[in-house]
């Protein structure tokens, strides 16, 4: 059988290839989304495509036509899209391809891949891109059957394993650090910068903890004070950040502005006017909101992705006992997966009746399956999947007879 004219390619940057300077210009915001999988998908020979960019990675999965290189069209993207040119970074992009790209992203969705060791943030961020790509359709069936392929083991993995257990994400992580800097404070007054999943769960892992006053500013006042509500803090608006820093023993950012939204000017101001305040600054934006340097070391402590990333790297020991059964998980998903994969790139022969045929095969297995031991689950599975095959090249072969 002949091999289909396109192939299922993932053409990424991430924090273990490249630094935070290095990501800043590439990253995407969730407005920003839409129109990128627009100008991508526009592109000759690019037939799907779902876009994940978060703080620590920026990774285009798509369907492309064999003739088309994976690297040199996101290249021509960011061209079109940002007037960049990645041809620089050329070594800190990597390239997965068919079964490869499968592997790479459970792994992201099981939270094995990410800076936090386990990290459950990722999977509402996978979502969000799926449900992203769905709404300006990009994504057709390799992506569905990919992404609920993913979602599967996200949830097997945190309910089956010790990898969910606890705070592991990277907002969670931030707070870790900045209790472990700031002892020496009772009870700190909080300053949270921007509106969005990160500082809501920054807030939620501060809540518990008796602080004397939380703030959140955003450049709609109104979602600050929504926000604010929920932890019985004070909203206010962006424009105000100024007048609140000496308000605040901490200060913990994370919004999607193109610019700092604390500026030099600004903090110069406030070192001058209160030489006596210390400021405890974790800022978890790409691209960052602070713009702080050595020039504000005596007032200013600030901790951004690479120090966060460096702080998990001693704590994340607890988390790696739980690798070999995640690791299983995706193993008996990516052969599910690598399985369906294997006929849809071959000749239509098999179109139609192979999903219908696996439909039947999960329906009446998966009930049973779930209650196997993993020895047992992925003898089952391999026993069934050849079943399958051989029926499906039985009928492949009277409808070759036939004509």
């Amino acid at each position: 059988m002949s091999l289909a004219p396109w192939q299922l390619v993932l053409c990424g940057i991430n924090h273990k290839t490249a630094t935070v300077e290095q990501r800043e210009p590439l990253q995407l915001g969730q407005d920003d989304i839409p129109a990128a999988l627009d100008a991508y998908s526009d592109q000759p020979g690019v037939y799907e495509c779902v876009v994940l960019s978060t703080c620590n990675r920026v990774e285009f999965y798509a369907v492309l036509s064999r003739e088309v290189d994976p690297l040199l069209s996101v290249a021509e993207f960011y061209h079109k899209f940002r007037d960049n040119d990645i041809k620089p970074l050329r070594e800190s992009f990597y390239i997965r391809k068919g079964r490869h790209v499968a592997a790479h992203m459970f792994r992201v969705a099981g939270g094995l891949d990410s800076m936090v060791l386990g990290e459950n943030q990722i999977v509402g961020q996978l979502k969000d891109a799926y449900s992203s790509a769905c709404q300006v359709k990009t994504a057709g069936k390799m992506m569905h059957r990919l992404l609920h392929q993913a979602f599967r083991v996200a949830k097997q993995v945190r309910t089956d394993t010790e990898m969910g257990r606890g705070a592991c994400s990277v907002s969670s992580a931030a707070i870790d650090l900045l209790r472990d800097r700031a002892t020496e404070l009772t009870h700190p007054s909080v300053l949270f910068v921007g509106v969005n999943q990160m500082i809501k769960l920054a807030a939620t892992n501060l809540s518990s903890s008796h602080h004397s006053r939380l703030m959140f500013a955003n450049r709609t006042p109104e979602k600050a004070k929504s926000l604010a509500a929920a932890f019985h803090g004070t909203g206010h608006g962006l424009d105000t950040v100024e007048d609140l820093l000496p308000q605040a023993d901490i200060l913990i950012s994370c919004t999607g502005s193109a610019q700092p939204v604390i500026t030099r000017e600004m903090l110069r101001r406030f070192v001058k006017g209160y030489p006596e305040h210390k400021l405890l600054v974790a800022d978890l934006a790409i691209p960052r909101d602070v713009d702080a340097d050595r020039e504000f070391a005596d007032s200013i402590e600030v901790h951004d992705l690479e120090s966060i990333k460096a702080f998990v790297e001693q704590q994340k020991q607890r988390r790696e006992a739980a690798i070999p059964a995640a690791e299983k998980i995706i193993d008996l998903r990516l052969n599910e997966f690598g399985y369906w994969y294997n006929h849809a790139i071959h000749e239509s022969t098999f179109e139609g009746m192979s999903d219908s045929f696996e439909q039947i095969r999960r329906e009446e297995l998966d009930p049973i399956v779930r209650q196997l031991p993993f020895e047992q689950q992925e003898a089952v599975e391999n026993a069934s999947r050849r079943l399958v095959d051989r029926l499906l090249r039985i009928k492949a072969r009277q409808e070759s007879d036939k004509t």
